[in-house]
């Protein structure tokens, strides 16, 4: 059984959240004292919440899940709860989101009291998931599941440095299956030339937070961050719609790894946009809202 790469940062304290992610929920300040609370508490589970203070509705719609009081009060005592924030992490979050190998959010990672990975779930879609996620975790349904038994995974200190280079990363991107499973739009070309001009988009690719400005005469400006912190970009380019209505992006004066020149499809679901290079449902979907 492949293990998952080790959390090397387990005793270190991650600060108080500025934003407020989960509430009401018992929450731990690292992983290790959340793990040393439930080793005394053998009936819980410890809960990493990677979320984003800021540019994601799926974050939004997730966390209104599981702070309602319904989903909460069947949550709260299952689990030791550590809240991540990967949009503007501290050194030591970066640490873990890094070695976690999570770019996206809102992620959920389960772990029984031993650190073992027993489960694992982005967003969440309404309170019946949330029910049935909870009961498949605190009746520990994983251990009867094949997928579960495959999947567990253990956070080992001892082993960071092998793990690191062993373990295949989760996918967690969305894909364009996810867009349609909600209810959602194509938008046309003009709806699109609507959208966008004169306005400012966050969009994120998988390396990259980005900022679009959509000006006149199809001029784009566009900074962004990298996800790990280690550098910025800013340039210029152009922007157009086609004639069957795919929005095209073409940016210079770039960082080496930023690729942003390209054509897609532009679908919304609730508050998030989201851009696809074709049809097909297993296509990536990178997401982007309007500032």
């Amino acid at each position: 059984m492949n293990r998952i790469l080790a959390i090397a940062l387990l005793a270190v304290a991650l600060p108080a959240q500025a934003y407020q992610f989960l509430t009401g929920y018992d929450e731990a300040p690292t992983i290790a004292a959340a793990l040393e609370r439930v080793k005394a508490q053998p009936g819980r589970h410890v809960l990493i919440y990677f979320g984003m203070s800021e540019f994601c509705p799926p974050c939004k719609e997730t966390r209104a899940i599981l702070n309602s009081d319904a989903v909460r009060d069947k949550w709260r005592p299952n689990y030791m709860v550590v809240n991540i924030d990967i949009f503007a992490p501290s050194a030591a979050e970066r640490e873990v989101i890094d070695q976690a190998q999570v770019r996206w959010a809102p992620v959920l990672v389960f772990l029984n009291g031993a650190g073992k990975r027993v489960a694992y779930a982005r967003q969440l879609r309404g309170s019946p998931e949330a029910f049935q996620l909870n009961e498949f975790v605190s009746q520990r349904q994983y251990a009867m599941s094949t997928v579960g038994r495959l999947s567990a995974q253990d956070y080992d200190p001892s082993r960071l440095s092998r793990a690191a280079a062993e373990t295949p990363r989760f996918d967690d991107r969305p894909r364009l299956r996810d867009v349609l499973a909600q209810k959602h739009e194509q938008l046309s070309g003009a709806q699109i030339r609507q959208l966008l001009s004169g306005k400012r988009i966050r969009k994120e690719n998988q390396e990259w937070f980005l900022t679009l400005d959509f000006g006149e005469k199809n001029f784009l400006g566009a900074t962004g961050s990298r996800k790990d912190g280690r550098g910025d970009m800013r340039g210029v380019g152009k922007w157009y719609v086609t004639k069957k209505g795919k929005l095209c992006v073409e940016l210079t004066q770039v960082a080496r790894d930023v690729d942003e020149t390209w054509c897609r499809h532009v679908f919304r679901a609730g508050e998030t946009y989201y851009v696809v290079k074709d049809l097909r449902p297993e296509r990536l979907a990178y997401r982007f809202t309007l500032q």
